[in-house]
């Protein structure tokens, strides 16, 4: 089963540290592909400019080509080649030089015939063999510019030439017939496209033409022309489409940005230019939030080790001490007691624990105590009860002898002792009110004629309280303790035993004029005492019988002074009912 200290630190777990990670995690991916849209909109952006200052660059060649193919000495040098006056073609040759050398970019200018000819070419440093496709773009055009690749030049190479460069071809047609005089062909330097692709960029990156099978028709790094560009997403730019993809590329992963260029080349269905950035150097401020995520992850787990080991290791070993000392409290064992801890919550915890054990110890000795108190006052009623019901039979003898005799007084006593022993029998805990007040009246009559009517007494119930219940043997201890205590041998004594009652409550008053109770008694009887009573059922037994049988708000008042004392008992009513 698993501990309540691993039930936490699993909750930790997964409630803190796991949604971190995950947070983390989308975090990084959601940046990471935001940061991929927003770097390839920027590099659509400038793939756009950089297409439109290549269209710009090309179109200056063929502003030069529109002036070279519509030159009148081109065309007076064509149709010279069939007159035979070398002087005339000299000078031709010489004004189509110069008109080349106002293009640095022009490398060599090629003029032939409708043949296939080659009539004019501005140096012997390339020897070119057009392919046979390039006469029949040019011848399809009409006029049109052609352009070729450098990878096309490098299957068709120039004998003694390895330089790349780019191609242009053009039909020569008469201006005044529009027949074909011949064809023309220029070699521009690459610096043409250098000079456009070239980039000052903070972020490295590689821009491309491509073909639609991947082949790198340019490049500013010329090492890379003619070479394949060979990633498995080269597929997705067969859409049509601008778009991006992440792709390794020369053993690095490149994040490659694509859209159609409008610059064609002859041989060459699509051309597509290219931006490729390494990612690792884009990436950094995603690494930097990957970085952060495992950093919050690890800060986590040291926190859920540190929080294990100074908190919760202290707080698991508090419940488990507490859960012990509860099963040993549960099983009796009162002596369990919980140790001091440093952390303030788990004192206080473990010193109400404390104070709760010592309360119900305190308790449970209370409860004794009272049941112990309880059971001697059953007791001494038990007592009381056992020696008349064995003298109770002896009693009726006594009192047939004595009347047979003569002996009325005698007789009287033995009939009221023998009332007063039937009450004692009685089992019960409590008796009507009427028999009660009829185990007094025997008493008191049963001292009349023992202390020779030194006494008179008056008792005088409310009719309503006859019938309720009340605790027997309240009334006889206290009129024996006046009779004992509160009359002198010459004293007119007088006792006066009343009973009232109010809505929940009946009451008792004693009454008498007899010498009163001293402070000091007074003092004693207030006090809780626990030791035994030596005067038996006296004034306090009265008392504590009452409060352990109706509860603590019954019970008896004392009131004395020097011409007499009052005492007052009060016990619950059962039946209800109003004033009477």
């Amino acid at each position: 089963m698993m501990t309540f200290q691993r039930k936490i630190i699993l909750a930790f777990l997964v409630f803190v540290l796991f949604p971190i990670f995950i947070l983390g995690y989308l975090s990084y991916w959601i940046s990471r592909d935001t940061l991929q849209e927003t770097i390839s909109n920027q590099t659509v952006q400038t793939l756009n400019v950089l297409d439109r200052n290549l269209l710009e660059a090309v179109e200056e060649v063929n502003h030069f080509s529109d002036y070279m193919v519509s030159s009148g000495d081109v065309h007076s040098f064509l149709a010279s080649q069939q007159e035979k006056s070398l002087i005339e073609l000299y000078h031709k040759r010489q004004a189509i030089a110069g008109m080349m050398y106002a293009n640095a970019e022009v490398q060599q200018f090629i003029l032939y015939d409708l043949a296939g000819d080659r009539m004019y070419q501005s140096n012997d440093q390339l020897l070119w063999k057009e392919p046979e496709w390039m006469v029949q773009e040019m011848k399809q055009k009409k006029g049109a510019s052609v352009w070729l690749s450098p990878t096309a030049i490098r299957k068709h190479p120039l004998q003694g030439q390895s330089d790349l460069f780019l191609t242009q071809g053009r039909i020569i047609n008469d201006i005044n017939t529009l027949d074909p005089l011949g064809y023309m062909v220029l070699a521009i330097r690459l610096d043409l496209l250098d000079n456009v692709f070239a980039s000052e960029s903070e972020t490295p990156s590689t821009e491309l033409l491509i073909n639609k099978k991947g082949d790198i028709l340019y490049a500013l790094d010329h090492q890379l022309i003619g070479k394949r560009l060979d990633v498995g997403s080269l597929i997705k730019m067969h859409t049509g489409e601008t778009g991006f993809f992440l792709d390794q590329w020369n053993g690095e992963k490149q994040l490659i940005t694509y859209r159609p260029s409008t610059f064609q080349m002859a041989g060459e269905k699509d051309v597509w230019m290219v931006s490729m950035k390494p990612w690792d150097v884009l990436s950094n401020s995603t690494v930097y939030i990957r970085n952060i995520t495992f950093l919050l992850s690890a800060v986590a787990l040291l926190a859920a080790v540190c929080f294990n080991w100074f908190y919760l290791r202290r707080i698991s070993g508090f419940i488990q001490a507490l859960q012990k000392n509860m099963k040993l409290v549960e099983s009796g064992d009162l002596s369990a007691r919980m140790n001091e801890y440093s952390l303030k919550e788990l004192k206080n915890l473990s010193f109400r624990f404390n104070q709760m054990i010592i309360r119900i110890w305190e308790l449970i000795q209370r409860i004794r105590r009272e049941e112990e108190k309880n059971r001697e006052a059953e007791f001494k009623v038990l007592q009381q009860q056992i020696n008349p019901h064995f003298l109770y039979n002896t009693l009726e003898s006594i009192n047939a002898l004595a009347a047979s005799s003569g002996q009325k007084e005698i007789s009287k006593m033995t009939i009221n002792l023998g009332r007063l022993l039937r009450i004692s029998i009685n089992g019960s805990f409590e008796v009507p009110v009427r028999q009660e007040i009829s185990h007094v009246i025997s008493y008191l009559e049963i001292q009349k004629i023992r202390f020779e009517n030194l006494f008179t007494y008056e008792v005088v119930i409310d009719p309503s309280l006859e019938s309720e219940p009340v605790l027997k043997l309240v009334l006889q201890p206290l009129v024996e303790n006046i009779l004992t205590h509160a009359f002198g041998q010459e004293d007119n004594g007088r006792i006066s035993i009343r009973g009232s009652r109010s809505q929940t409550t009946g009451y008792f008053w004693v009454e008498d004029n007899g010498k009163g109770i001293p402070h000091t008694v007074l003092e004693k009887l207030q006090k809780k005492r626990d030791e035994k009573e030596e005067r038996g059922h006296g004034i306090r037994n009265v008392h504590e019988r009452i409060k352990l049988y109706y509860g603590e708000k019954y019970g008896m008042m004392v009131c004395s002074c020097e011409k007499g004392t009052i005492i007052r008992i009060s016990f619950p009513l059962k039946k209800g009912g109003s004033n009477v």
